[in-house]
């Protein structure tokens, strides 16, 4: 593991940094965490790799394995893990993030809610994903193209490694973080790798001309710190952790009984008495009995039809454990059993209880990070802010115990409540100083205007 001493030792001698980047590159691709991260990675996106490397083989009279290619091979891929990805990243953040001062969320760019989710989404397949602030907005860096060169003793991020390649016959290019600015190097194919644009500060100001409309011009001004927050899943792992045997073995399940329809759709024909026959007989029995739906026998033979019976009921309480499991495991709502019926408040909350324990751990992480993304931005610290977790509910039942504990809420968080319910969140402050203008007419017109005693 190559750490931040490591890279102080190549100083500025570029070709002993172009072998510490590349060194770094070999090292990530071929660790656990990166090869983790990459198959979390391919079920999110509904690609599986496992059912789709499975092949059926058979052996011979000799015990040697042949690829089977005459019983059916479908390979059935189940998609919970995406959509148990999915909801978790909604519960927490669908409804974005609100700052007690709305004008300072704005210094993070108008689409810092769609990035978090973004980040937050990979930080659950792959256990980091990475922010990049640039000044204006947040950048997200995936997690496979992203390198963390720590501190040796306190683990701190000291140095980045960004790298992309969009094919294995194209330029790769890199980008090299420091907390002063950053490099840009690419390599060619068969060349070496070599810088492509010296080191630059962080800090720009944006400027515009007819020619060539908005540009960057790096100012001499630097930031504090390097402007890359990574952002971690509880235990800093991803999710597909324990529960990728379950999700392996739904897959072969669910293959292995649509195979087993498939074999079973042929009725299989016992034939006494016709041991002479060989197999272009047999082809022909077959065909012959599909064209005329006859069969002649002799006097002294049979022919007996068979039918396989696939052990439906069996296979199918097995998935349904599993899945349940699954989703046991990785905090998923079974939203199987809540589409059930008109459930009540206190059945949904029941049904969210593990999600809600999960998003709160989750929490503290993505708070962590954005803060660190405030702290590049120039915004206090003591700046506040809050998420309202996103989840099914009995809307009427909701708005009625709304209603019914406004006495002892107060007008501001009843308000709040009611307009979280009506899935109004981004327009509370303006719903909020509507009511106080209108109260305040009412209070005028009524005449009871205050004495100051």
């Amino acid at each position: 593991m190559l750490t931040y001493s490591d890279f102080v030792k190549c100083g500025d001698d570029e070709s002993k940094i172009i072998t510490f980047i590349e060194q770094a590159i070999n090292d990530f691709k071929n660790s656990k965490n990166y090869k983790i991260a990459d198959r979390a990675m391919k079920y999110y996106k509904g690609e599986n790799p496992d059912i789709a490397a499975i092949e059926k083989i058979i052996y011979d009279m000799k015990g040697i394995a042949h690829q089977d290619l005459v019983s059916p091979n479908n390979k059935i891929r189940n998609g919970y893990y995406p959509l148990i990805i999915d909801e978790a990243v909604s519960h927490l953040l669908a409804n974005g993030v609100s700052f007690s001062t709305p004008s300072k969320k704005e210094k993070l760019g108008a689409d810092f809610d769609d990035v978090t989710k973004h980040i937050y989404c990979e930080a659950l397949n792959c256990g980091c994903s990475y922010g990049f602030f640039n000044g204006e907005k947040t950048i997200k860096l995936p997690y496979l193209q992203t390198i963390q060169i720590v501190d040796d003793y306190s683990g701190a991020l000291r140095v980045c490694i960004f790298f992309s390649q969009i094919a294995i016959d194209k330029p790769l290019m890199v980008t090299l973080y420091e907390k002063d600015g950053f490099t840009e190097y690419v390599k060619e194919n068969n060349e070496g790798m070599k810088v492509k644009t010296p080191k630059q500060p962080y800090s720009y100001k944006v400027l515009s001309n007819i020619a060539e409309g908005d540009y960057y011009q790096w100012t001499e001004e630097q930031i504090s710190d390097l402007p890359i927050i990574p952002m971690y899943a509880p235990k800093k792992q991803s999710m597909i952790i324990g529960s990728l045997e379950i999700l392996i073995a739904l897959d072969l399940m669910a293959s292995q009984l649509v195979n087993n329809v498939s074999q079973a759709e042929l009725i299989y024909w016992v034939l006494k008495n016709y041991g002479g026959m060989d197999d272009i007989a047999d082809a022909s029995f077959i065909i012959n009995l599909i064209k005329s739906h006859v069969i002649h026998v002799d006097d002294e033979g049979s022919a007996e039809p068979h039918q396989l019976q696939v052990p439906f009921e069996a296979n199918n309480a097995a998935f349904a454990r599993l899945k349940s499991m699954l989703f046991e495991n990785m905090r998923g709502v079974n939203h199987e059993v809540m589409d059930a019926g008109n459930l009540t408040a206190t059945a949904i909350n029941s049904a969210y209880s593990r999600l809600r324990n999960f998003s709160g751990l989750a929490e503290s992480d993505v708070f962590e990070y954005i803060r660190g993304i405030m702290e590049l931005a120039n915004i206090d610290s003591n700046e506040t802010f809050t998420v309202e977790y996103n989840e099914t509910i009995n809307a009427t039942e909701g708005i009625n115990n709304a209603i019914a504990s406004a006495q002892w809420l107060g007008d501001e968080a009843t308000t709040e409540k009611l307009v979280m319910l009506n899935g109004l969140g981004d327009k509370l402050e303006e719903i909020q100083k509507q009511r106080a203008a209108e109260q305040i007419k009412q209070f005028s017109q009524g005449g009871n205007e205050p004495t100051g005693e």
